[in-house]
């Protein structure tokens, strides 16, 4: 109980400094838009990628070293959508709800960050811990996030 208290309070300090320096960065995804906002979402995804294919694959540096780069790229969520733009998938519920936006963005923060704090090894712990990370990152996409525009087809 205390080993878990000691991570999520290490958690909250890194989250803490990551969204300061979010704040503080203006780089590549900081303007917001639609375009900043596609940008971040596919980083994150592929990175969520390799964080599976690290620990599917046992390699813990790999996965770790990947959470904490999807770690820094969620505490840029909140602020790549304060500019309000729903000509993607984003629904206007984020610009109403901005405050449960970014305490579903915290949390997703958070869960990545215990991931990338964890050294267990043990396939049912990364497992569990996984499954938390895509819990909280779908928990947003319910919320927020609207169906795939279909494509149109050329005659």
């Amino acid at each position: 109980m205390l080993k878990s208290r000691i991570w999520k309070g290490g958690a909250l300090m890194i989250l803490a400094g990551v969204f300061a320096a979010g704040c503080a960065d203006g780089g590549m995804m900081g303007g917001g838009g639609l375009s900043a906002q596609r940008k971040l979402m596919r980083a994150q995804n592929k990175t969520w990628k390799a964080i599976k294919k690290a620990a599917k694959a046992g390699d813990h540096k790999a996965a770790g070293k990947a959470a904490k780069e999807l770690y820094n790229q969620a505490g840029k969520i909140a602020k790549t959508f304060k500019k309000k733009d729903t000509s993607g998938r984003a629904k206007a519920a984020i610009w109403k709800n901005m405050k449960g936006f970014d305490a579903k963005a915290k949390a997703f923060a958070i869960s990545v960050a215990v991931f990338s704090m964890n050294s267990s090894k043990s396939k049912a712990v990364v497992a569990k811990s996984m499954k938390n990370i895509g819990k909280n990152c779908g928990g947003c996409h319910k919320a927020f996030r609207g169906p795939k525009k279909k494509k149109k087809m050329k005659s």
